[in-house]
């Protein structure tokens, strides 16, 4: 005879175990379906889009024509920051994701101070390259007479330098701050230490607050310069190419402004939040979908300076085509050349076969 209490017992066992299954919500799915189209879809994309721009832009910024000015200089090292990052950071960051390995920072205890170190030098110095571009058009829209004398290549040159210097003195202490963890690489913060979390404010003031604020001011004195001045036409003596990229400059700090703008905030609520938000995991879910959404949108800065130079310069458009032609020509020149050199060979041969006697 079966055993009836058994058998009841383990149907009873199983739907109470089917019962507390855990469910997913709709919220985590969203979660990791960004994800999934974030981390293993986009930065290919990113990459390749922000390779074939930003050397494209080098080279036209480096042309006869422009390679002088100092506008030029700070496009040209905002590009080549912006390659940088893409390869150095999140092409690494890519790679790990798809060939589930640690990232560059986990590989090894001296590693993650180091590498926090060098990715802040670097990924901040964007920004403050949009600064120096917007300190640079502030000059030549209100101040022309001073234009000469500041906006050279040599004073770029010393602001890129000052920029990097003071980069790096804001950033080594992320040689004694970061650690290895158990679960990555992390700032290490004792338990009443006010020069840590002061230290911390210092530095995000440096990295983001102070230069999203000045991009800001310096966006509405250069709009209205330009409403109010017209300088294209009351300057004429003025260098038209550094003109010209008055209105690219403007593009692009506005997109990195409304690009960067999201992590900002985020960072902030994330730092400040209160300790009972953690126990709503609704709540918890959904400021992790606007990190990841906020993080991969100030990646798209690191590929837009092309798209800005070729839609508001007409001088960038102008030279771009005259480059691509010049490579065109000499390309057909070189074939025609080799073509034109087989053929007299071969006709020199033929005449050889002809007058030599067997």
């Amino acid at each position: 005879m079966p055993n009836t209490s058994s058998s009841s017992a383990d149907v009873q066992l199983k739907t109470s175990q089917q019962n507390y299954e855990p469910q997913i919500s709709s919220a985590e799915s969203e979660l990791i379906f960004l994800e999934i189209l974030f981390q293993v879809y986009l930065p290919p994309v990113l990459i390749v889009l922000g390779t074939v721009g930003n050397c494209l832009t080098i080279f036209v910024m480096r042309r006869k024509n422009l390679c002088q000015c100092s506008i030029s200089f700070y496009i040209t090292a905002f590009a080549c920051c912006s390659l940088v990052m893409l390869y150095l950071f999140l092409g690494t960051e890519w790679i790990s994701k798809i060939f589930n390995q640690k990232s560059v920072d986990e590989k090894a205890d001296w590693l993650c101070p180091v590498w926090q170190f060098i990715s802040r030098v670097i990924s901040y110095s964007g920004i403050w390259f949009v600064v120096a571009m917007m300190i640079d058009r502030y000059i030549v829209i209100w101040h022309p007479k001073q234009f000469s004398n500041l906006c050279t290549l040599f004073m770029a040159k010393f602001v890129a330098i000052i920029i990097f210097v003071g980069l790096v003195v804001i950033s080594i202490h992320a040689m004694w701050t970061f650690e290895l963890m158990d679960n990555g690489c992390y700032t290490y913060h004792p338990e009443n230490d006010v020069h840590s979390v002061i230290w911390t404010w210092v530095a995000a003031s440096f990295y983001s607050y102070i230069p999203l604020a000045l991009i800001f001011i310096f966006n509405v004195l250069i709009f209205t310069g330009i409403c109010l001045k017209r300088p294209f036409k009351s300057h004429q003596t003025q260098d038209h190419h550094s003109l010209l990229f008055t209105y690219t400059t403007l593009a692009t700090s506005m997109f990195y402004f409304l690009l960067v703008m999201p992590a900002t905030i985020i960072n902030i609520v994330e730092h400040t939040y209160p300790p009972s938000w953690q126990q709503d995991k609704e709540l918890v879910t959904q400021l992790a979908k606007a990190n990841l959404t906020a993080h991969y949108m100030a990646w798209l800065n690191m590929t837009i300076i092309f798209f800005m130079c070729f839609f508001f310069s007409r001088t960038f458009r102008v030279e771009l085509w005259d480059m691509l032609c010049s490579l065109c020509c000499r390309h057909r020149r070189r074939i025609y050349e080799l073509q034109t050199g087989s053929q007299s060979t071969h006709l020199e041969t033929d005449s050889c076969n002809e007058t030599t006697p067997l």
